[in-house]
């Protein structure tokens, strides 16, 4: 078992540090390692690395000024907090990128089955997949909305919008749509979001008293991703709620 894990570790060091560059005729992406440039940790940003085919290295330009001596960062990209702890061992506290994964799909017994699926593919959204709750002010993405509201959609609001010309509308927050489509998608997502934070095995509260006691390195960084993910959660259940109430 323990030669299992140090070979699982190994291959994990090297896949997760794999990067994609351009073959040298330019056919297609190959991989490759980049040891310096990947040593260096992230920082919130934009990513500022590319490949230059004409020198055919890759560059690295920096986000912003850096004394001499001072450790420089880069940019890994807009990951949630599961995505840096699962690839690169550690979470990002202040994540303004951080999101929870819902797992949706149209059920097969939907006598409505054929028509949400087609409308779905019109928005260019699965019929089954993960989608996204964010973090900040607006937690409910726009592709979750809109597949959200054509899984709540009774025959009348589906036809409608089969036929119409603007079904992109459905991905905006002020689209007009019947009351009650609206009012059962809020409903939906508060008992869906009711359940996931039931699911936790403690409370906001118990982890953040955790978090200020001496943890191993590896139960530290699964009480942040908890406290990261339960945040969200209970940030879309204070949104919802008082869509609700209004």
């Amino acid at each position: 078992m323990l030669v299992f894990l140090f070979f699982s570790w190994a291959v994990s060091t090297v896949m997760t540090r794999q990067n994609l560059i351009p073959s040298e005729d330019g056919s297609s992406m190959i991989h490759a390692l980049i040891p310096m440039w990947d040593m260096c940790n992230h920082e919130e940003g934009r990513i500022t690395t590319g490949f230059n085919t004409t020198s055919d290295c890759c560059e690295c330009y920096a986000m912003r000024d850096f004394k001499k001596g001072e450790q420089i960062f880069i940019s890994y990209g807009s990951r949630t907090n599961s995505d840096f702890l699962v690839h690169s061992g550690f979470v990002c506290l202040e994540n303004k990128k951080d999101g929870v994964r819902l797992p949706l799909g149209i059920s097969k017994s939907d006598p409505l089955r054929k028509e949400r699926i087609e409308l779905l593919e019109k928005l260019g959204l699965p019929a089954t997949g993960d989608f996204l709750l964010k973090a900040g002010t607006e937690p409910i993405s726009d592709s979750l909305l809109a597949f959200l509201r054509v899984f709540n959609m009774r025959k009348i609001e589906l036809t409608h919008w089969l036929k119409s010309d603007k079904v992109t509308d459905l991905k905006h927050v002020d689209c007009a749509l019947d009351t009650i489509v609206e009012e059962n998608v809020m409903k939906f997502l508060l008992d869906r979001l009711k359940l996931l934070i039931a699911k936790y095995p403690s409370t906001i509260e118990e982890d953040l008293e955790k978090l200020n006691t001496r943890l191993p390195k590896m139960q530290r960084l699964i009480v942040q991703l908890r406290v990261s993910e339960m945040k969200i959660l209970l940030n879309a259940l204070d949104y919802v709620g008082q869509w609700l109430k209004v």
